[in-house]
C-alpha cells in the first residue's frame, strides 16, 4: 500500500512539473539537462534518465538526440550545424550551458561518463579505468560504417571513437569537411610564379625561363650569364658556366659601385678619386672609357634606369640621391634632407619605384617613385648595416646583406615581413655587392677576396664562384633577362618634357617631368620657367621627407602651388587698391573740412550779404563733394 501511495505522489508531483524544451522530466519530477541523458551517471537520482539507453547504443564521445533514438558526434553540437531533428543540439541553452561549463578534461584525457579524467590511451584496453566503466563500453563501434562519420573525405576508425582525414592538397575544416589548400601561401614554394590547382598547385616559369632538366628550376634561356665584378683597379668580366676571366677594364685609380645597360651592352661604375660615374662598353676590345659625372663629392651607389635612360645614384659625403641622363648632360638632386648616409641603390622602373639603403644610425632601407614623391621606409627593423641591394622583379622582392649581422635577407616591395636566408661570419665577413639571378644569390665579399653564391630560397649548396681576388666590390650579372623590356611611358604624345621625364607612380599618366634644381616648372608641368629663389627652392625645402605615400611632398613647385601664388599676387593688388581708394578719400574729407573751418573763421570780417553768399557756396561744394564720394565707393 505504501509503494502505491508514493508512485501517486510522484505522478502528482509530475504532472504540476514544467521543464523546458532541451530539458527530461524525470520519474521523480525533477528536470535535468537533455545532454546529461544516457551519460552513464544518475542525474535524476532514480536512474530514470539511464534507462533504455541500450536502444540508442550512444558512445561517451556520442549525444542522444531528444525523443529520438539518434546519435551524433559531440563534435557537432554548436557548430552552427542542425544535426538533430528537434535542433536541441544547436539550442541556445544547451549552447550557453558548454560555454559556460566546458568539459575539463585535456585533448590527451577521456572523459568518463562519470566526470572522472584518464589518460586517452588507457581507453579501450580492456580494463575499467573510469568508476562506471564508462572507458570501455562501445570500444569494438565502428563509426565510419554510418555515413562515413559524417567525413567529407577519409574516415579513421579508433580505438575510440574516430577522426575524419583529408587528401593530400586539402585541409580539415570543422572537424568534418575538407576544403582546398592554397599551397602558394608559402611564398619560397616555387622559385618563380606559383599556380594554386583543386588539391595541389604548379610551379611555373617567366617568360623567358625554361625549366631545368634535372634541377626543376626556372633557367634562362638564350645566351650564357656573365658575371662582371669591380676588383679594385680592374674590372673582371667571368663566365658564370666555365669561370673564365677577360678582362674588361684595367689599369684604374679606383672601382666600387657597378650598374649596367644591357640594351646598349655598357657598364657603368663610380670612382671614390675621380669624384665620378664612367661608362664603358662591355666589349673588351673596345677600350674608350668616358666619365659622364665629375663633380661627385663621393659616389656611393648607382643604379641604371634602362628604360627612360637615366642613371640614380647616392652620394654619402654631400648626403644627396639625385639622377641624370646617361650623357650626364641633364641632372637633378631628388632628394637632400634626412639622410645620413646613403649608399646601395636599386631601381624598378616598371613600377616607378626606387630602393636605396642609409647605413647612418638607425640604419633603414628606403622607398620611393622614382621621380621622388612618396618617400617611406621600407624597412628599419632587425637592421644594422646593409651593403648591398637587389630586386627580384618576378617575385618582386627586395635581397640585401648586412655586414655587421652578416646574414642575407630579403623583404617583399612593401616591408610588410623579411626573412633571413642565410647567415654566415666566414662567408658574409664584409659583404659588397649583391646581384639575383634565376635561383641564386651572389655577392662580393671584401675580407674574403671572393664572390659567393648560395640557392636564395633554402641557404643550401654554398658556392665560391670566383676566389683570389684583390678587393672585390660592385657586381652585376650581365643577361638581357635581369633588364626586362617594359612601358615606357614618357614616348607618348602628351608626355613631352623640356627637361626630364621620370616614371611616376601614383598618377594617371605614370610620368612626371622634372626641371633643374632651382628652377621653378610653368604651369603646365612639362616646361621649365625662370629661375626661382634659391632659399625659397633649396633641396632642403623642396625634398620630400614623409614616410609614407599619402603624405609624400613634390620634388620641385607643382602647378597647384604655381596657381596658389598667382591667387595670392591677385588678392594683394586688390587690398592695395581699396586703400588707396580710401586714402583718396580720407583727402578729400581733409581738404573739405579745412575749406568749412577756413570760411567760419573769416566769416565774422563779412557783411551779412557776404556772409549768405559764402554759405551757399559752400553748401553746393558739399554738394557736390558727396556725388564725387558716392561715385568713388561706387566704382
Amino acid at each position: 500500500m505504501s509503494d502505491l501511495l508514493h508512485s501517486l505522489e510522484v505522478d502528482l508531483k509530475r504532472s504540476d512539473v514544467q521543464c523546458g524544451e532541451n530539458e527530461f522530466l524525470c520519474l521523480n519530477g525533477r528536470c535535468v539537462s537533455a545532454l546529461t541523458l544516457c551519460s552513464g551517471r544518475d542525474d535524476c537520482n532514480d536512474q530514470s534518465d539511464e534507462r533504455n539507453c541500450s536502444v540508442s547504443g550512444c558512445g561517451p564521445h556520442e549525444f542522444l538526440c531528444s525523443n529520438s533514438t539518434v546519435c551524433i558526434s559531440k563534435y557537432q553540437l554548436c557548430d552552427g550545424h542542425q544535426d538533430c531533428a528537434s535542433g536541441i543540439d544547436e539550442s541556445d541553452d544547451l549552447c550557453e550551458k558548454r560555454a559556460v561549463q566546458p568539459e575539463g578534461c585535456g585533448k590527451l584525457e577521456f572523459l568518463c561518463g562519470s566526470g572522472q579524467c584518464i589518460e586517452l590511451q588507457s581507453a579501450c584496453d580492456n580494463f575499467p579505468d573510469c568508476s562506471d566503466g564508462s572507458d570501455e563500453a562501445n570500444c569494438d563501434r565502428n563509426e565510419c560504417l554510418v555515413a562515413n562519420g559524417q567525413c567529407s573525405d577519409y574516415c579513421w576508425d579508433l580505438p575510440l571513437g574516430y577522426e575524419c582525414a583529408c587528401p593530400t592538397g586539402l585541409e580539415l575544416i570543422n572537424h568534418f569537411i575538407c576544403e582546398d589548400v592554397d599551397e602558394c601561401r608559402n611564398p619560397d614554394l616555387c622559385d618563380q610564379i606559383c599556380v594554386n590547382l583543386p588539391g595541389s598547385y604548379a610551379c611555373e616559369c617567366s617568360r623567358g625561363y625554361r625549366k631545368g632538366t634535372h634541377t626543376g628550376t626556372c633557367q634562362a634561356a638564350g645566351e650564357e650569364p656573365i658575371m662582371i665584378v669591380t676588383n679594385h683597379g680592374d674590372i673582371k668580366s667571368i663566365n658564370m658556366n666555365r669561370t673564365e676571366y677577360l678582362e674588361i677594364a684595367d689599369r684604374l685609380h679606383s672601382a666600387t659601385a657597378l650598374s649596367m645597360d644591357i640594351t646598349l651592352s655598357t657598364i657603368f661604375w663610380s670612382g671614390d678619386n675621380h669624384h665620378g660615374i664612367f661608362r664603358k662598353s662591355v666589349d673588351p676590345n673596345r677600350k674608350e672609357i668616358r666619365q659622364i659625372l665629375g663633380d661627385v663629392q663621393s659616389p656611393g651607389g648607382i643604379a641604371v634606369d634602362w628604360i627612360y635612360s637615366h642613371i640614380y645614384w647616392t652620394d654619402p659625403r654631400a648626403r644627396t640621391l639625385s639622377l641624370a641622363t646617361l650623357d650626364g648632360l641633364k641632372r637633378k638632386t631628388l632628394f637632400s634632407t634626412n639622410l645620413r648616409e646613403p649608399t646601395a641603390i636599386a631601381v624598378d622602373p616598371e613600377s616607378g619605384f626606387l630602393y636605396w639603403v642609409d647605413i647612418g644610425k638607425p640604419a633603414k632601407i628606403e622607398k620611393a617613385g622614382m621621380n621622388g614623391v612618396g618617400r617611406r621606409i621600407l624597412v628599419s627593423v632587425g637592421i644594422e648595416k646593409p651593403t648591398g641591394i637587389a630586386l627580384d622583379y618576378i617575385k618582386k622582392r627586395l635581397y640585401w646583406v648586412d655586414s655587421d649581422l652578416h646574414e642575407l635577407y630579403y623583404t617583399d616591395l612593401d616591408g610588410l615581413y623579411h626573412r633571413s636566408v642565410f647567415h654566415s661570419p666566414k662567408y658574409l665577413a664584409n659583404p659588397f655587392g649583391l646581384a639575383v639571378f634565376e635561383d641564386r644569390a651572389y655577392w662580393s665579399d671584401v675580407d674574403g677576396k671572393a664572390v659567393y653564391s648560395i640557392n636564395r630560397f633554402g641557404g643550401a649548396n654554398l658556392t665560391v664562384l670566383t676566389p683570389n681576388l684583390t678587393e672585390p666590390r660592385g657586381l652585376v650579372v650581365f643577361h638581357r633577362l635581369m633588364q626586362p623590356i617594359v612601358q615606357n611611358w614618357c614616348v607618348e604624345e602628351h608626355a613631352a618634357c623640356e627637361y626630364l621625364c621620370v616614371p611616376a607612380p601614383y598618377t594617371e599618366q605614370h610620368h612626371a617631368c622634372l626641371c633643374p634644381d632651382d628652377v621653378i616648372p610653368n604651369r603646365t608641368g612639362h616646361t621649365c620657367g625662370k629661375e626661382a629663389d634659391p632659399v625659397a627652392t633649396s633641396p632642403e625645402q623642396t625634398d620630400p621627407v614623409t614616410t609614407s605615400p599619402e603624405q609624400a611632398d613634390p620634388v620641385a613647385t607643382s602647378p597647384e602651388q604655381t596657381d596658389l601664388k598667382q591667387l595670392d599676387a591677385v588678392s594683394v593688388g586688390i587690398i592695395a587698391l581699396i586703400v588707396i581708394l580710401l586714402g583718396i578719400v580720407m583727402c578729400c574729407a581733409a581738404v573739405h573740412w579745412r575749406m568749412i573751418v577756413g570760411h567760419v573763421k573769416t566769416s565774422r570780417f563779412y557783411s551779412p550779404v557776404h556772409l549768405h553768399t559764402e554759405n551757399a557756396i559752400i553748401c553746393n561744394a558739399q554738394r557736390k563733394d558727396t556725388v564725387s564720394q558716392q561715385f568713388l565707393l561706387s566704382e
